[in-house]
């Protein structure tokens, strides 16, 4: 008992009055004020996030692209209760939210945005109270979450080149990732992994500098006991003649002649030493991690996870892609689905996707061979219509 007391504290006795206050006071949750109608800034810089993991680092932009590509390439259904419908409105928006972009690239940008910068905002277009009439998605570096007078959101502030825009909180879906840290704020994949990110980073840059220097680790030239050191004409002379006839890829391999009793010695470590192969493909996997992305899917060297291209195909569907999905169309359904009658739900069609076919074909035979069950609970277990009377 003593110890669980250190741990959290002895309970102290309280009276009727104070628990009947505490139990009121629990009733409604605490949120961390700000100021009312202050905008609260992005804890971070997207550009620099955007800038070094996905224009920059090979792994991120694939593993960004992979997820996106394939979220946008799922045909997302509308359903009335257990009824898939042929047609609604809200299936004709998504197929072309606005003008400039088609319902593949609207999902894939929207994802894109979630993934770097852990938020993504999409802004509804249209009558007050009614359905929008177009979408369209808003750069997180230049939207700002602005608090209401409850402690929740109360507002969203864009600003684009010295021009401010304010929206509502009913016109703006913000779709973030979980954040331990910030009650309104998604946290980045990129941040998880900025580590490794930096790592494989200058890995390549160290690589490239050292092609460029005629793959020679850095050295010093020094003389040994000289009774007369070089001149500063004498110094300058040789360093030009070394960075002209020495360095480069064009250099590479020539043998560096030494007079005067110079001698070199070297002051770097090789890539062999430094077991840079190994290591840049260690922070490869920690950034293919971090997007749930297998480093099979990206041709990571030595991350033989799974036993062949097929099932690490499958583990980034079923771990990764789908329940991205599932999440999408979850939001979608909470923003949109009361600006088109309240009773409907979106739901992604997951019936023709190519690396889930084995698994439907497995689970078909399974349910067709199974003697204890009848046509018609065959039927309802495969996910087909009741068989029509003749």
């Amino acid at each position: 008992m003593a110890m669980f007391d250190k741990l959290f504290g002895a309970k102290k006795a309280t009276s009727p009055a104070t628990a009947g206050a505490e139990r009121k006071a629990a009733n409604k949750p605490i949120f961390h004020r700000v100021g009312p109608g202050q905008a609260i800034a992005t804890p971070r810089r997207y550009d620099k996030l955007a800038r070094e993991g996905y224009q920059q680092n090979v792994i991120a932009y694939r593993s960004i692209n992979l997820v996106s590509k394939a979220i946008a390439s799922i045909p997302f259904q509308v359903y009335r209760g257990m009824t898939p419908l042929e047609e609604h409105p809200l299936m004709t928006m998504l197929s072309r939210p606005n003008p400039r972009l088609k319902g593949e690239n609207f999902l894939y940008n929207l994802v894109g945005y979630y993934m770097i910068a852990g938020n993504a905002y999409a802004y509804a277009a249209g009558p007050k109270g009614g359905a929008p009439k177009e979408l369209w998605l808003l750069r997180p570096d230049t939207v700002e979450v602005k608090e209401g007078p409850d402690g929740l959101p109360g507002g969203y502030v864009q600003q684009v080149a010295g021009k401010k825009q304010t929206f509502g909180v009913e016109n703006v879906l913000h779709w973030k990732t979980f954040n331990p840290l910030s009650d309104w704020y998604g946290l980045a994949p990129l941040e998880a992994a900025a580590l490794a990110v930096d790592g494989h980073n200058e890995s390549s840059r160290w690589n490239l500098a050292l092609i460029q220097n005629g793959g020679t680790p850095s050295g010093v030239l020094y003389q040994d006991d000289a009774e007369h050191p070089l001149t500063d004409a004498q110094f300058h002379a040789l360093k030009d003649q070394i960075e002209s006839q020495y360095t480069g890829a064009l250099n590479a391999g020539r043998p560096l002649l030494l007079e005067g009793g110079l001698k070199w010695q070297d002051m770097g470590l090789s890539p062999k030493d430094m077991d840079w192969a190994s290591a840049k493909n260690m922070n490869a996997r920690e950034i293919a991690l971090a997007f749930g992305v297998p480093p099979q899917m990206l041709g990571i060297p030595d991350a033989q996870t799974y036993s062949n291209y097929t099932e690490a195909r499958q583990s980034l569907w079923e771990d990764t892609i789908i329940p991205l999905a599932r999440d999408i169309a979850a939001e979608l359904t909470n923003w949109l689905g009361p600006k088109f009658g309240g009773d409907i739900v979106l739901k992604p069609n997951l019936d023709e996707i190519p690396a889930l076919e084995a698994k439907r074909v497995a689970k078909f035979e399974r349910i067709n061979n199974a003697g204890f069950l009848s046509d018609k609970e065959k039927r309802e277990a495969l996910g087909f219509a009741p068989e029509m009377k003749k």
